[in-house]
Formats: structure tokens, C-alpha cells, sequence
């Protein structure tokens, strides 16, 4: 085999991969504009809001004498999640994604596939921490050019130091994830259950829980500022466990903070390090991996049963198939399913935490002292969390992508596009909808809202929820994403998935902002607010499930 790296056979891969894994714009006027509302609705409000976290902390931080331990510790948090959300998307994209048996067959090193496949899903993965990262620096030399001076603040070693940062941050973690993976593909070669390689993102996302809650112990109360000094004095667990493992982070970090070229040297030496230990670990593991993930795959299609198809009315089966697609699917059951217990959880430990602490707890006596105001915020609150919950899983947005290259069994299958069409709307609800009532039961229980009231919110919560879903399977059935090679790419390469986001948060902003009309200009009771928020939703939805279900189905007739 040769050993060789050959650059210029890896760049031409990669840009194969890239090529054949992205959903291609479609050339409709409307997606344009959909692009244009995703960068200005999602990308650039994240990046800002990143930005001026990294000043405060950096502000904070420099009274602690620590001026880079803000910019220090989220590096840090984003190589973890990095690594966490990671560790699936390398599985995927290394053996598990369709096109490699088309590889394996042509005269490619498996070293050189590798590469490729790596450096993909390092960038396809990237691109939007690379935006959180400037966003990160930005932030941090901003607070040092306000508090110590402009001449430290572009120190060249600094700037240099931020440059590379931007797309070496995300590369050690995503290498580790590639390490793991060959030697944990190499070393169970007879496993015969996928399960066993998927369940490894569980557990290092308990270990991260693990570690972030015992960084709590001994900081006092709970808060930022408390938070904040543990990290400034170096005694916080989970940032000096980071710093060992993401080893070259801290002397990239102190590289940018002290203007030092030796810890840049010395950071971008750990990288290379830990490249090629992942290549020459790649030339040795690889090719055994392929032949694990094969064997894999014919266990896999050998394990479907008769049983697993049965007689059943056209909705039922139509039905529980969007199931068994999304549940035995590691990335749809992930991403689309089991995210949503995130809402009730987010809302348990948000009230938990904070009841009665700051801006929180003045809240909820707001709110407990009946002032109208708070009852306003909380009706939009409820309402957005219904809109983002429901675009955020993705679950309309890839009703039909989620068919891959068999979509055109749409139209010749024995069941009408409606039923159809019903099935994958049902889906949507099964998994978005109870997750939503329990979201608003643990607020209501925290607010000590009455029972009608909590009645109400679930009833707004279910009308946005519906509205969302129907805007989200009509963008799919418009321009459905099927030449993926693996669920990943389906939903990571889905321009549907993340256009419908970006639709969502301005529909959420303009439902803010009329709602901030109404009240602030009719001066409504909140009863009678209430009601003209329920009817405006109500006729909104009402309007686009009528017009929604005939588009829907028009554009399966279209599809092949």
C-alpha cells in the first residue's frame, strides 16, 4: 500500500465528499432570501451574543488578574461539546456513511480515504464555531484594548495567535474523536451491534456533566460571579480537567494573552502532533475499521425480521414507519427525538437554579403579584419556545428528505399523498407536543400560575407548534435533500432544516413585536390580551393548514 501523503489525491476527495454530502441551493428566489434571513436571524445575533460574553468575562476575569481565563474557558467548553457531538458524526461519516463501498474498490489508499472523510467532516462540523470563535476573540481584545491598551490588545503574536485559534480549536477534538474511533473499530471487530460504538457520545456527554457539576462544588452559591472567580484563581475542576486533556488550548491561550511566540509554537506543535499520530494510527487501523463496519452492515440487514412488517390499516402503517426510521436511526433519534426532553429539562434547571436569585426571582413575584407585564413576557415566552422547540428537532423539516433516494416511493406506494402526508405530520407531534405540555407544566409550577392558565398556555403552545410543522414540511416537500450518505449529512447538509430555524426566530420576533403593539398601544386587560392572542394564532394556523395541506400534497405529486 502506499504510504505516501498525497495532498494533492486527499484535497481532491474531500472536495468530492463535500460536494456529493451538501444539500446544493436550490435556484428559487425564495431560498435566497431564506439564506439571507438565516445568516441576519441565526448566525449573526449567535455570534454577537458570543462576542459579548467573551467581553464580560474578559472584564470580569481581568480584575481577577486572569485577562485570558474568560477566553480560556470557552475555548475550552466549545472543544468539549466539540468532542461530544463529534464522536457520532466521525463514526458516521468514517465507516458508516453509503458511499464507502463505492470507495473501498477503487485504487485510493485507505490512509488517503481517511484524510479525506476526516478533513470533510472537520470543516462541514466547523463552520459555524469558526464564527463562534471570532466572535470569542473579538470579544476578548476588545475588553483588553478598554481596560491594559490598544498596543496590547494587537500585539502581532496575539492577532497570529487568533488567527490560527479560529480553525485549530476544533481540530483537536474532532482528531481525538477520529482516534477513538479506529481503535475502538479496530479493537471490536466482532461486534455485531452498532449500539455499542453510538452509546460512546453518551457517555462522555455524562462525564461532561459530571465534571461541570462538581466544578460547582465549593464556589458558594451558586451564580456567575462566584463561577467566574473560581475560574480567574485556577481552581475550577472542569476547566483544569479540560486543560489537560485539550492539552494545546491553554498555550494557544496564553500565546494570544501574553503576545509570546514560544506557547504559539508550542501549540501549534500539539496539533501536529496529535495529526499524525491520528495518520499513522490510520494507516494501521483503517482498513481493519472498514471491514468491522461491512460486517456491521450485513448484521445489520440480516437482523430484519418478517415480523417487522404486518398488515395494518394505510395511516398506522404509514405511521410506524416514520417511527422505525427515526428510532433505529442513531442521528433522526438523536437529533430529532430525544432532543426535545431538553425543553423540560432547560425549564427545570433554569427555575431551579435561579428562583431565587437576581432578575429571576423578581420575575416570578412579578408575576406571583399578578402585574399584567409578566403575564405579557410569559404568553411570548411560551409561544417562541413552541416555535424554536419545533423547528430546533427538525423532525418537519426532514419529513421528506428523511426518505433519502427512495422519496419517489411516495408516489407509487398504494396509500394516498394525504395519508402520507398525515403520518409525518403525526411524528412531529408525538415527539414535540407532550415534551411541550410538560415544559409548560414545570413553569407553571414554578410561577405558581393557576390551572386555566396553564391550560391556556399549552393550548398557544400547540397552535404555534402546528404552524411551525406545517411551514417546516413545506419547505421539505418543496426542495427535499436526497442524495445524503448517511442521516448525518441529512440533517447537517439540510439547507430545509436550517432555513425553517431562521424562519421560525423571525417569526418568533415579529409575534414579540406585535405583541408588544397590541399591549403597549391598545392597552388591553391581560384576559382580554390573552384572548387576542389566542384568536390571531388561531386563524393563522387554521389558514396555514388549509393552504399548507394542499401545497404539501401538490409537491409530492411533483416529486421524483
Amino acid at each position: 500500500m502506499d504510504t505516501k501523503i498525497n495532498t494533492v489525491g486527499i484535497r481532491s476527495l474531500t472536495k468530492i465528499l463535500s460536494k456529493n454530502s451538501e444539500m446544493q441551493m436550490p435556484e428559487k428566489t425564495g431560498y435566497k432570501v431564506l439564506a439571507l434571513i438565516a445568516g441576519l436571524g441565526i448566525m449573526i445575533p449567535c455570534t454577537l451574543i458570543v462576542g459579548f460574553i467573551s467581553y464580560v468575562m474578559t472584564e470580569a476575569l481581568l480584575e481577577a488578574g486572569s485577562p485570558g481565563g474568560g477566553m480560556l474557558f470557552e475555548m475550552q467548553i466549545l472543544s468539549a461539546f466539540s468532542m461530544i457531538f463529534g464522536i457520532l458524526i466521525i463514526f458516521s461519516v468514517m465507516f458508516f456513511s453509503s458511499d464507502r463501498e463505492h470507495f473501498v474498490t477503487l485504487p485510493i489508499p485507505s490512509h488517503h480515504l481517511m484524510m479525506a472523510k476526516f478533513l470533510y467532516a472537520y470543516f462541514a462540523e466547523s463552520v459555524m464555531e469558526f464564527l463562534v470563535l471570532i466572535a470569542v476573540f473579538i470579544g476578548y481584545f476588545i475588553a483588553i484594548g478598554r481596560n491594559v491598551g490598544l498596543s496590547a490588545a494587537i500585539h502581532p503574536v496575539s492577532i497570529l495567535g487568533a488567527v490560527l485559534g479560529i480553525f485549530l480549536i476544533p481540530l483537536v477534538p474532532m482528531l481525538y474523536c477520529a482516534i477513538f474511533s479506529l481503535v475502538l473499530m479496530a479493537s471490536l471487530s466482532k461486534v455485531k451491534n452498532t449500539k455499542t460504538f453510538y452509546r460512546i457520545s453518551t457517555i462522555f456527554m455524562m462525564l461532561f456533566a459530571g465534571l461541570f457539576l462538581l466544578s460547582l462544588k465549593g464556589i458558594g452559591d451558586i451564580n456567575m460571579e462566584n463561577y467566574v472567580e473560581s475560574l480567574g484563581s485556577g481552581s475550577n475542576i472542569l476547566l483544569r480537567t479540560l486543560n489537560i486533556v485539550f492539552f494545546p488550548v491553554p498555550w494557544l491561550s496564553k500565546a494570544i494573552s501574553e503576545g509570546s511566540i514560544l506557547w504559539l509554537l508550542l501549540s501549534v506543535l500539539g496539533n501536529a502532533l496529535i495529526l499524525v499520530i491520528f495518520f499513522f494510527l490510520g494507516k494501521a487501523l483503517y482498513q481493519r475499521g472498514l471491514y468491522t463496519a461491512a460486517s456491521l452492515g450485513s448484521s445489520k440487514k440480516a437482523s430484519i425480521k418478517a415480523n417487522d412488517i404486518s398488515d395494518s390499516s394505510q395511516f398506522k402503517a404509514s405511521l410506524m414507519k416514520e417511527l422505525h426510521v427515526i428510532l433505529r436511526t442513531k442521528a433522526f433519534s438523536g437529533n430529532c427525538a430525544y432532543i426535545n426532553i431538553l425543553w423540560p429539562v432547560g425549564a427545570f434547571m433554569l427555575f431551579h437554579f435561579t428562583r431565587d436569585k437576581g432578575g429571576m426571582a423578581s420575575f416570578i413575584e412579578m408575576y406571583q403579584m399578578g402585574k399584567e407585564r409578566a403575564g405579557m413576557i410569559m404568553l411570548m415566552v411560551v409561544i417562541s419556545i413552541a416555535f424554536i422547540a419545533t423547528a430546533l428537532n427538525s423532525l418537519a423539516s426532514t419529513a421528506f428528505t428523511r426518505e433519502g433516494q427512495h422519496l419517489s416511493l411516495i408516489k407509487f406506494i398504494p396509500v394516498p399523498y394525504e395519508t402520507q402526508m398525515y403520518a409525518k405530520a403525526a411524528v412531529s407531534v408525538m415527539f414535540t407536543l407532550p415534551m411541550l405540555m410538560l415544559t409548560d407544566i414545570v413553569i407553571c409550577a414554578y410561577l405558581h400560575a393557576p390551572f386555566y392558565i396553564g391550560v391556556f398556555y399549552m393550548i398557544v403552545m400547540a397552535l404555534a407548534h402546528i404552524i411551525s410543522l406545517v411551514i417546516g414540511m413545506l419547505m421539505d416537500s418543496s426542495a427535499p435533500y436526497v442524495e445524503w450518505d448517511d442521516e448525518y449529512s441529512a440533517l447537517r447538509g439540510n439547507l430545509n432544516t436550517f432555513f425553517n430555524m431562521a424562519i421560525m426566530m423571525v417569526l418568533c420576533l415579529v409575534v414579540v413585536g406585535l405583541g408588544l403593539l397590541i399591549y403597549e398601544l391598545l392597552k388591553l386587560p391581560l384576559t382580554v390580551y390573552y384572548v387576542v392572542m389566542l384568536v390571531i394564532l388561531a386563524v393563522v394556523m387554521v389558514r396555514m393548514v388549509i393552504v399548507g395541506k394542499k401545497k404539501i400534497i401538490e409537491n409530492m405529486g411533483n416529486m421524483s
